[in-house]
């Protein structure tokens, strides 16, 4: 019972409108259809934007589907890694932030591209990205000082492409973090 008094005040505070929260089915992640392999050439999302992101000499599994050495460079710390195992792909807007703000009532095809849009990911430090979790520019912000204010402003693109909606509240929240760290 407090459990679920605590999921309806959460959402509360997030939407301001409690019967907004009881119409969003419960978030399954699975749902966004995972990593495309869109060219069929064994290399998924993933390892595409490694390639693509990598400003170094990139090394493959022997199979040549996964990316395993690269050089990256995360917005998120301002540090290079040349492991791809020390590096996630993140969703800018995560899937779970997209899914109580509208994504939920997306047909699957729209789902799946927003999981693999190359708009709204970026290559970050494992460790960073799991501590982000589902949070917006609300509630999280990158370590590196010199990229917040990209970071807000990329997220809230990725808001309009997409038509998410978002409460009064965290809007405001949000422009306070704007104007902040855009000046």
């Amino acid at each position: 019972m407090f459990i679920r008094f605590l999921a309806y005040f959460s959402c509360f505070i997030l939407f301001a409108q409690v019967a907004h929260c009881e119409d969003i089915p419960r978030y399954n992640r699975d749902l966004f259809g995972g990593w495309s392999d869109a060219d069929q050439d064994c290399q998924n999302t993933r390892h595409e934007l490694l390639q693509e992101a990598s400003t170094g000499a990139i090394s493959f599994s022997n199979n040549t589907c996964r990316v395993t050495k690269g050089r990256w460079l995360d917005p998120y710390t301002n540090k290079i890694f040349f492991e791809s195992r020390q590096v996630d792909i993140d969703h800018l807007v995560p899937l779970k932030y997209a899914w109580e703000r509208g994504a939920h009532s997306w047909a699957t095809l729209k789902r799946a591209q927003f999981s693999n849009d190359p708009a709204n990911l970026f290559v970050v430090q494992k460790s960073v990205n799991r501590r982000k979790s589902a949070y917006g520019p609300s509630e999280w912000l990158p370590p590196s000082l010199k990229f917040r204010c990209q970071y807000i402003l990329r997220f809230q693109r990725i808001i309009r492409k997409y038509s998410l909606k978002q409460s009064a509240a965290e809007l405001r929240l949000i422009r306070t973090a704007q104007q902040q760290h855009c000046g």
